[in-house]
């Protein structure tokens, strides 16, 4: 009987982060949709999130969300991140089909299995190496052809991606220390937050949207995309194996690839699939240990 109840707790789980992906995917159409800055979007974007979360934290959260002041430094190294990962994944997002943008953010296990022995003491395995190896592979398939002449992708969205999925490879390594100390939910918050104070200079000089869909999308994109599908996928975390979710989460990807299609006519090349698949296929490589 006990068996069965974990199994089924262990199924919900992975319902739970299999739809948190689904919703990510959906991030790249948001953003091509608002006629805003790619800093401006992410500002927003945890802006809503920490509108979100913040009565839920002080709920549920309140004696911790005190204690974790004390960590501050490290909370705030995740919003650094948090920042910088978004804002420049939402400029690739931008600039070139958001298949393209997500499956180059995916390379940010690999990197986070390179960033580990530096900064966690972690042993770096061979089998990180030739990860690398095949995601850049992956990245110059789906990128270049024809002696290296930049296809029809935008060189600045490809780094931009690349730079991107660097920041938030920092961003998981940071978050191994910071949750020995405090919550993944806290974590978050702060991280949200964090974020919010360092974006909110993009503001500046910008002109925001006077239609009130844009609004919506905003508030979707960081009420919904994000308060509430990473919360969903913190719990779906709780009740199954990290490696499993991890797996689940590529989704992502594949989604993205979808939504581009069917609501920005972004169909993908034969090379972005390729490529794509690289991709992942280094990145369950350096997470499946």
């Amino acid at each position: 009987m006990e068996g069965a109840w974990v199994s089924r707790s262990e199924t919900l789980g992975c319902l739970y982060v299999a739809f948190a992906a689904v919703i990510w995917g959906s991030n790249g159409v948001f953003v091509n949709l608002v006629p805003l800055d790619a800093p401006v979007i992410a500002f927003f974007r945890v802006l809503f999130a920490s509108l979100v979360l913040i009565p839920l934290a002080f709920l549920t959260r309140r004696r911790e969300m005190v204690g974790a002041l004390r960590s501050w430094r490290c909370l705030a190294v995740l919003g650094v991140l948090l920042a910088i990962g978004w804002s420049l994944l939402f400029e690739s997002m931008k600039l070139i089909p958001i298949a393209s943008a997500v499956f180059l953010n995916y390379m940010a296990p690999v990197f986070a299995t390179l960033l580990a022995p530096v900064f966690l003491k972690e042993r770096l395995e061979r089998s990180a190496v030739f990860a690398l190896a095949i995601s850049v592979t992956g990245m110059a398939v789906m990128t270049f052809r024809h002696g290296f002449h930049v296809q029809n992708l935008n060189l600045v969205g490809v780094v931009s991606g690349v730079l991107a999925g660097l920041a938030y490879a920092g961003f998981v390594v940071a978050s191994k220390k910071a949750l020995t100390r405090v919550s993944s939910e806290v974590a978050a918050l702060y991280s949200y937050m964090t974020a919010a104070v360092i974006l909110s200079p993009s503001l500046v000089g910008a002109s925001l949207p006077s239609d009130p869909i844009s609004w919506v999308f905003l508030i979707c994109l960081g009420a919904f995309n994000t308060g509430f599908a990473v919360t969903l996928y913190l719990k779906g975390l709780s009740l199954t194996r990290v490696q499993k979710a991890m797996v689940l989460t590529y989704l992502e990807p594949v989604s993205a690839t979808v939504f581009g299609a069917v609501f920005l006519a972004q169909a993908p090349t034969v090379q972005t699939l390729v490529g794509g698949a690289l991709i992942l296929a280094a990145s369950y490589m350096a997470t499946s240990k």
